[in-house]
């Protein structure tokens, strides 16, 4: 028994140590963004909503500020995960006034008191209430009279519902990312249409599975994360950056709201009032859409149908692929965390944005 006792310390040591030696691992992705200034919108319903300002720093000013938002079941970090590969940074550079925003329900976006599991939200919370909330603020921190819109596939659906209800009037044009109206059944949509399927407690559990998985999938360049970022145009810390920290859990609301749009063939407000799919053609907002190639989450296809819909004298439809010339056809978030990114993808949006920053 001694013996046998003797021979499993060795085994015990070394799995000590592998377990010690993976958890360092894991810190080693901890990330902060690289913001300058914090701020909040209070929303009319209560909610206190994150906003994160990245000052211009290049030798330009442009005069309207820059609001950034992100998909379902994500935060800020996806414009700001790595110094090379940062939009928000990038943008802010060039002389824009840059402004992140974290949606209700992660982050620090929580009514008073803080986090709270029992609380929902849905769609129409974010164009309602967060939407007008966020925009009225940064204007009013800014100084500005108008703001540009980016926004990262579900954001761009906001943009265009809040176009069709009357409340993007102080927009002066919006980016959308991988943002179509109706997404097709075949398309693969966490939560949706792919893992996690699960429920508990009010909430989609996006958040564990992504935090332990992801960084193990990045290095190892698993086919599974091609639907979110291509293993051959990502830096793996980047990937794994956002996985450790940028991945919430999402209101189950909020989920099964698009979950009735694919299955339906229909994009409306929850109480059916509103179809926003049958008026396109009221979105009016100067429009810049980006489709990346090859986004098994939101396809280009169903960008381009959204495009042709859409009642703006001003849009502009860009698949991002090798057939148009770009240096690899992009997945969903690789749009804007891609290697290609920086020399492809961003510059694209700045030079759009700063056309409509001097136009009268």
């Amino acid at each position: 028994m001694e013996r046998l006792i003797d021979m499993g310390l060795p085994a015990v040591g070394v799995g000590a140590a592998a377990a010690l030696a993976f958890r360092r691992w894991y810190r080693s992705f901890e990330w902060q963004t690289a913001h300058d200034e914090v701020h909040q919108a209070r929303t009319g319903d209560g909610w206190n909503i994150g906003l994160y300002r990245y000052r211009p720093t290049g030798e330009k000013r442009h005069p309207y500020p820059l609001v950034c938002a992100h998909g379902m079941a994500g935060t800020r970090l996806i414009y700001d995960l790595h110094e090379h590969y940062s939009i928000a940074r990038y943008l802010a550079a060039e002389g824009f006034d840059v402004w992140t925003i974290d949606w209700r329900g992660r982050m620090d976006s929580w009514p008073d008191g803080g986090p709270d599991r029992t609380s929902q939200w849905d769609f129409d919370d974010l164009v309602q209430q967060d939407f007008p909330a966020v925009v009225n603020r940064v204007l009013d921190v800014s100084g500005a009279p108008e703001a540009f819109w980016l926004g990262m596939e579900m954001s761009g659906q906001v943009l265009y519902a809040a176009s069709i209800d009357r409340l993007a009037d102080k927009i002066r044009g919006a980016v959308t990312m991988g943002s179509p109206v109706l997404t097709p059944k075949t398309a693969l949509v966490p939560g949706v249409t792919s893992a996690p399927k699960g429920r508990s407690g009010g909430r989609v559990p996006f958040r564990g599975g992504a935090a332990f998985a992801g960084p193990v999938l990045a290095y190892t360049k698993s086919r599974v994360l091609e639907s979110s970022f291509r293993g051959c145009n990502v830096d793996p810390v980047v990937v794994s950056r956002y996985f450790r920290n940028g991945i919430p859990d999402e209101a189950t609301d909020l989920v099964d709201q698009f979950a009735v749009w694919i299955r339906e063939g229909v994009m409306r407000s929850r109480d059916g009032r509103r179809v926003y799919s049958c008026h396109l053609d009221e979105v009016k907002v100067p429009l810049l859409m980006l489709a990346a190639e090859l986004d098994l989450q939101r396809p280009a296809e169903a960008v381009e149908a959204a495009f042709e819909s859409m009642g703006s004298t001003d849009k502009t439809l860009i698949r991002c692929g090798r057939a148009q010339g770009f240096a690899v056809d992009y997945g969903h978030d690789d749009l804007l965390t891609g290697l290609a990114s920086p020399s492809e993808v961003f510059p694209r949006i700045r030079d759009w944005l700063e056309e409509r920053s001097e136009s009268p």
